[in-house]
């Protein structure tokens, strides 16, 4: 499957609520957990607000997939200036992904998501854990506000270089195939989302 870029995903009120609830919510803690994928200082799995926009995302997923789909869960990060995504794929949960760009500063400047393989033969190099691999990127896409990526993010290794934003507010939405073989995941296996 061909990745799908998406421009102005949310319509703009409810992105702004977002962006503002994220703002609000995160910058007044007082004890941060270091997500250990991203080494950024937010990470969080399962958040009502965003649990609730996958729910209410699925039928525009499905509809770009035509695929019948059942939400897994959902992942909230923000990137802050110096953390990265390393070189991964994702579990079962996530036989598609979706990451939705809700806000950055500066909102101008684009932080880029890579789709690859690895790739022996390829000059680039990233990291994958604390290791320099060599993989070629197939894809690169800028992502601002409102930008949205589906892509199967399980099938694919996908990467961020080291982030330059004060801040960079992603969700990542994950979803099944409802005939697939990975149906059982639907919720992750959670008696329903939000838990």
């Amino acid at each position: 499957m061909k990745p799908i870029f998406i421009e102005n995903f949310l319509p703009t009120q409810l992105l702004n609520f977002l962006n503002s609830y994220c703002i609000i919510k995160y910058s007044n803690l007082d004890n941060y957990n270091v997500d250990p994928q991203a080494s950024s200082l937010i990470g969080v799995h399962g958040c009502p607000v965003m649990e609730t926009l996958m729910d209410l995302s699925t039928p525009v997923i499905e509809q770009n997939l035509e695929k019948k789909l059942w939400p897994t869960y959902s992942y909230f990060r923000i990137y802050d200036k110096g953390s990265d995504l390393r070189i991964h794929t994702d579990r079962e949960s996530c036989e598609y992904t979706v990451a939705l760009c809700l806000g950055c500063e500066p909102s101008d400047q684009p932080y880029e998501i890579f789709i690859g393989e690895k790739d022996d033969s390829s000059d680039y190099k990233y990291f994958e854990g604390d290791t320099l691999v060599k993989c070629r990127i197939d894809h690169k896409f800028s992502m601002k506000p409102n930008n949205a990526l589906i892509f199967k993010g399980m099938k694919t290794i996908h990467w961020r270089e080291i982030c330059k934003h004060d801040h960079f507010i992603t969700v990542f939405l994950h979803y099944v195939d409802q005939e697939g073989e990975y149906k059982e995941f639907k919720y992750d296996k959670r008696k329903s989302l939000g838990q």
